[in-house]
């Protein structure tokens, strides 16, 4: 084992022996609860099948939300690159969706819809705009001089989408994906937080806090980190690997 590594374990032991003792000082479960608490939580509710079902329903939404909003941003910023006057009338729009914030977006969405879909439109309308501004700027950063060299030697539209476009989109797609899949679980879980579709992440949420149930407030929270994170990095590494894969075939 490298001493990074023991470095690491050794600080997540600490943070885990600092949180037990403020957690005894405390002596008030529902303000802090322990990690032996937390743990104990984390237990009852992994042989809960209504909470797995909840969190893969959660996971699902959000998933769909984010994938349909990072198509909808790609094509719209290709549909902007293409024609200057569509960038023009959209802009505004997504200044708008940008600016809005996630609980005037739950609201006009619970009273127009309900709330079953409330985290995929969330998440998309978060997402939608990141992929939207990164895309055009990849597009916007390929190099002139290479498109003149492509017209001369007259490269079909497939050879200057793999060999041009791509590798200029390829950097600005990873960070936009880095970016916005945490942001998407955070603004879907506090959708259902505020909307409470009955059975997922957002619901049991809402309904530990109203029980002081902070322990399993821990575990929810610690669940949605998790996910992220591993979808994040599942992401990142498609990606790369799509990128690298073009790269070996053509």
């Amino acid at each position: 084992m490298n001493k990074n590594k023991t470095h690491k374990i050794t600080a997540v032991l600490l943070a885990l022996l600092f949180w037990q003792i403020i957690a005894m000082i405390l002596n008030r479960s529902f303000l802090l609860s322990s990690p032996l608490e937390v743990a104990k939580a984390l237990f009852e509710l992994g042989l809960s099948n209504v909470f797995w079902k909840g969190m893969w329903k959660s996971i699902f939404k959000i998933l769909l939300g984010f994938l349909s909003g990072a198509g909808a941003g790609i094509l719209l910023a290709t549909l902007s690159y293409r024609f200057k006057l569509f960038e023009i009338y959209i802009s505004p729009y997504i200044t708008v969706i940008r600016s809005v914030p996630v609980a005037s977006f739950v609201i006009i969405i619970l009273i127009g819809l309900g709330s079953e879909a409330l985290s995929v439109l969330v998440c998309f309308f978060i997402v939608m705009p990141i992929f939207y501004a990164n895309t055009l700027e990849g597009l916007k950063s390929v190099d002139i001089k290479m498109l003149q060299m492509a017209k001369i030697f007259k490269l079909g539209k497939k050879a200057k989408f793999i060999y041009i476009y791509l590798p200029a989109l390829e950097s600005f797609l990873i960070s936009s994906s880095v970016a916005s899949m945490g942001i998407a679980f955070k603004s879907g879980i506090a959708a259902e937080v505020i909307g409470r579709p009955k059975n997922t992440l957002g619901y049991f949420l809402f309904d530990a806090k109203i029980y002081l149930e902070t322990s399993k407030v821990f575990v929810i929270t610690f669940m949605v980190i998790l996910c992220s994170a591993i979808f994040e990095r599942a992401l990142v590494f498609i990606a790369k690997r799509f990128f690298r894969l073009i790269k070996k075939v053509y």
